[in-house]
This record gives structure tokens, C-alpha cells and sequence, in this order.
């Protein structure tokens, strides 16, 4: 199951009295601040049962050369996953704790992250930062892990 929430939290910026130059300037500023890496309130929310697959997608069709992708998790941001082409990096890592073992892949096109056979452990909350061409997008998914049942 998978959906989206978004506190709303906007920036406005008045500079013409006139009420259609301030709409466009509000909303191409909206629209700046998504492309270009600010980070946003919104967190994609993914639930699974414990034992299955999931993919936390990236969005993108293709990495280039130049594209660096970091996933990381929890407040702390512990690196779980870095790919950086022009480099030749493509890793996945296990946090301290050894939680994920060898749980986790990378999709070698698109940057996506999946995590096998998951485990209550793997509930949290995942941090996806794309750095590309000068912009910097980031992303976030709360992964929550229902127990098995049968």
C-alpha cells in the first residue's frame, strides 16, 4: 500500500500589488523549489509484510554519468547505498547494528533501492538524495513492516 502526505509549508513572496504577477511568482518559486532540491515535507509512506520484497523508487528512468544517488536512514542519515557513475561506485553497505545483511540492492538503471525479505528491523525512515547536473533532489519513504500472519 502506498500513498502520500505532505505538510504544507509555502513560501510567499509579494513584490507586485498586481494579482496576477504575484500568482506567478508564487507558484514558478513553488516550482523552483521542488526542482531544484529543496527539501520538502513530503514522505512517500510504503507498507509490506514482513518476509516480502520493496522497492523504493527513485523516479528516475536512467542514471547518467554524472548522477551521484545516496540512500540513507533515520535521523541520522546512516549510508545504506551510494551509486556515483562518473566514479565507477555502485555499493550497498549494512548499518552497525547489521540489521539489513545482505537485504539490500541497488536497480543498476534507475538507482532504486530494494530491500529482500524484509524484517521489522527495516521499518523507518528511508532518505534518497540525487545530485545531478548542479541540482540536488531529495526524496523520503516511511517504510512501515506489518507482521507476517497467515
Amino acid at each position: 500500500m502506498e500513498q502520500s502526505m505532505k505538510s504544507g509549508s509555502y513560501l510567499y513572496l509579494q513584490m507586485y500589488s498586481d494579482t496576477k504577477h504575484t500568482f506567478r511568482i508564487v507558484l514558478f518559486l513553488l516550482l523552483l523549489n521542488d526542482a531544484f532540491g529543496a527539501e520538502t515535507d513530503k514522505v512517500k509512506v510504503v507498507s509490506v509484510k514482513e518476509g516480502e520484497n520493496v522497492a523504493l523508487r527513485t523516479g528516475e528512468t536512467e542514471i547518467q554519468r554524472g548522477d551521484k544517488i545516496l540512500w540513507m536512514i533515520g535521523a541520522e542519515r546512516t549510508l545504506l547505498a551510494e551509486i556515483h557513475m562518473k566514479n565507477k561506485i555502485f555499493e550497498t553497505y549494512n548499518t552497525d547494528d547489521g540489521r539489513f545483511g545482505d537485504s539490500l540492492e541497488l536497480d543498476k538503471y534507475t538507482g532504486s533501492l530494494v530491500i529482500r525479505n524484509t524484517k521489522s528491523t527495516h521499518s523507518g525512515v528511508y532518505h534518497l538524495k540525487i545530485i545531478k547536473k548542479g541540482a540536488t533532489l531529495y526524496k523520503r519513504f516511511q517504510v512501515n513492516i506489518n507482521g507476517g500472519g497467515e
